[in-house]
């Protein structure tokens, strides 16, 4: 997104100069002190850049831990993932110094001083952290015996589904008697089309596993799932790379319906504008893959331009596919295995090695179902976040997107959700949401692979991605 440059930028001298005071005041304190949460939110809310925060943060160290609701919070703050990293990395090396601190040595019977306690260890190596969140902690490996299904039943009240006002997709299990981390044939094909919950989402359906309940929580690794080898994580990456490959090449073959809506948001977060367009990706007579326009109202966004890196990213990052073709374009870190929802799976940092000109990336997390090996939920952003024509920037919201199996095979995207704030150096932020979903999944055989863009009717359509918004 871009910012209008016709926008009216709202000014805070005053409390700019408040905010200084205590930076200032800040970066002098002795550095021993751990930096706290409000520090933090200080140094944010005073527009400090961010290469000067991290090198406080790693002068000084945190005393807390990051989380996804930490990192959001800092993040709507202004925060940097590279900022963001660094915290979750001074927040691993406390904890793993705390971990280490011997235990108080009790007294022995004659009043004496006992032999020291030794200093707890820890059970693994804390993972490699990411911009967005990172699992800690040591499970077993995979393919070690789990628990029979009789003794660990996974119940439908262990699931740590949000409650049913929130607006994001919940993970579901089926009743299944696998339990394998390696892929089980797929059952029999037959249509299955989104599931909405009562507000409206789509509900994903996964076959059950027979672990035992565990809390759903990416920033650890949960209890009782094993970790695999550095060996077996390689083998992970490679097998579901290539299962995403496949699965590329099998969207190819349906069509679908696809809705991108964008709204701007005022101060007590009112809509105040609305982009929005509806796509029907599907085939013309000659078999040729086309995607048509089919609604595409006034564009009344104010303070934001839609650009063409957006409509990229509606096609290819928000759906983000990492196939094997791609994986040397990527580095990718294991992070942990955890329970999201009802399902169990592997979770990786995914971020590009290179930016190459004029090309559009994925940068974040992505949760790998540890039965189907298949890519069933991604969260992170749309890289690199450059500066266009007369230094105006072109920044993209961090989103989620989730997947639902169709046809009993493949997890396909059905639904993604960004709220965000932009951060623009020269103007005001904007708050905004993104809502893009995916319905109406029909299986088509063809052989293209050709993706073109019909031109809407001119009569219809009243806008274009890119175009500016009307002059009020």
């Amino acid at each position: 997104m871009k910012l209008n440059s016709s926008f009216v930028k709202r000014l805070a001298g005053g409390v700019a100069l408040l905010m200084l005071t205590g930076l200032l005041n800040l970066a002098t304190a002795r550095a021993e002190q751990p930096l706290s949460k409000d520090d933090v939110t200080l140094l944010l809310m005073g527009s400090s850049p961010s290469t000067k925060v991290i090198q406080l943060v790693e002068q000084r160290g945190v005393d807390f831990q990051m989380n996804p609701d930490l990192a959001k919070r800092f993040h709507d703050q202004g925060a940097s993932d590279d900022l963001i990293e660094a915290l979750q990395k001074a927040g691993y090396k406390a904890a793993a110094a705390k971990a280490s601190a011997p235990a108080p040595a009790a007294a022995s019977a004659t009043g004496g001083p006992a032999s020291p306690t030794a200093p707890a260890t820890a059970t693994g190596s804390a993972p490699s952290p990411s911009p967005e969140a990172s699992p800690t902690g040591k499970p077993n490996a995979p393919g070690a015996p789990e628990p029979p299904a009789a003794e660990a039943p996974r119940p439908a009240s262990t699931s740590t589904a949000p409650p049913a006002s929130s607006s994001e997709p919940v993970l579901h299990t089926r009743e299944s008697s696998a339990s394998s981390t390696t892929p089980a044939a797929a059952p029999s094909p037959q249509p299955q089309s989104p599931r909405v919950a009562s507000s409206n989402e789509p509900v994903l359906h996964q076959p059950a596993k027979q672990e035992a309940p565990v809390a759903s929580a990416p920033t650890s690794n949960s209890p009782g799932l094993k970790d695999p080898s550095p060996e077996e994580v390689q083998h992970i990456i490679q097998e579901f790379a290539t299962k995403e490959k496949i699965f590329r090449e099998a969207r190819n073959n349906y069509t679908y319906h696809q809705i991108n809506k964008v709204q701007e948001l005022g101060n007590e977060n009112e809509v105040v504008g609305t982009y929005e367009q509806e796509w029907d990706i599907l085939y013309d007579d000659s078999g040729k893959r086309v995607e048509k326009v089919t609604y595409a109202p006034v564009n009344t966004l104010k303070g934001l331009i839609v650009t063409k890196e957006d409509i990229e990213g509606f096609r290819n990052i928000q759906p983000f596919v990492l196939t094997s073709d791609e994986l040397p374009e990527y580095e990718i870190k294991y992070l942990g295995h955890v329970k999201v929802d009802e399902i169990t799976a592997f979770v990786f940092s995914i971020r590009p090695k290179e930016i190459q000109k004029n090309r559009q990336y994925f940068q974040g997390i992505v949760w790998v179902d540890d039965r189907d090996l298949q890519i069933v939920k991604t969260e992170g952003k749309q890289v690199p976040q450059a500066k266009v024509s007369h230094g105006q920037e072109n920044l993209f919201p961090r989103f989620t997107t989730w997947r639902e199996q169709i046809d009993g095979k493949f997890w396909f995207p059905t639904y993604t959700m960004a709220d965000d704030t932009l951060y623009f150096s020269q103007g005001p932020s904007v708050h905004m949401k993104e809502i893009v979903r995916y319905t109406d999944y029909k299986q088509f055989k063809s052989g293209s692979r050709i993706i073109s863009v019909e031109a809407v009717d001119k009569s219809k359509d009243q806008t274009t991605p890119a175009a500016t918004p009307p002059k009020k």
